[in-house]
């Protein structure tokens, strides 16, 4: 082999080498991009909800009114959607809870929009008029949210006493075989 073939088989080597890395490399950032985005999503929510929890408490008129409706809304879906997701990683029967969830969420996200629409009218009156007739609306959304979530927990209803009775009886019978079988047992072991 020349001097030619050797320099080119270590050029393609070297370039498959960089290549290599440059794509590892893409891939690693790439991926803790995206776990930095799924990380930071939820406090960068967090942030928001206590900043627009902050205005509520601080603002006055309607724009305040307008604001805790929004914050009531927000926070009720929150609590339905931790509710309903603990209950199906238990594996706890939710029957049509998540269909029923998904289009109130969808209704609670246009409630939203309203309700921003409304806090950023400059006429106070018509801001007034928003607040009352908005109100009425986020009420039966989080009405609705709180069935969902009572009905999740009526659906984790303990067992009955008759199942405890019966378990407590069961267990006191075989407690007393046992006790009978480790005497006989025993007895016998002594003669």
């Amino acid at each position: 082999m020349d001097f030619g073939t050797v320099f080119l088989i270590l050029m393609l080597v070297i370039i498959a080498i960089v290549a290599g890395i440059a794509i590892t490399l893409g891939v690693l950032i790439y991926r803790g991009a995206l776990s930095l985005a799924k990380f930071s999503k939820p406090k960068i929510e967090s942030a928001k909800r206590g900043a627009l929890k902050a205005r509520a408490e601080s603002s006055t008129g309607p724009v305040a009114e307008i604001l805790k409706q929004r914050v009531a809304l927000k926070d009720s879906i929150e609590a339905t959607r931790r509710s309903l997701g603990v209950a199906q990683s238990t594996g706890q029967y939710t029957g049509n809870l998540e269909s029923i969830f998904s289009t109130l969420n969808q209704t609670a996200t246009v409630m939203d929009h309203q309700l921003v629409v409304a806090q950023q009218e400059p006429d106070r009156a018509v801001q007034a008029l928003y607040a009352k007739t908005l109100g009425v609306q986020v009420e039966q959304i989080t009405h609705t949210a709180l069935g969902v979530r009572n009905a999740l927990a009526s659906a984790a209803a303990p067992a009955g006493d008759v199942d405890m009775k019966d378990l407590t009886r069961t267990l006191e019978i075989e407690a007393t075989m046992l006790k009978n079988w480790s005497k006989t047992y025993t007895d016998l072991g002594q003669d």
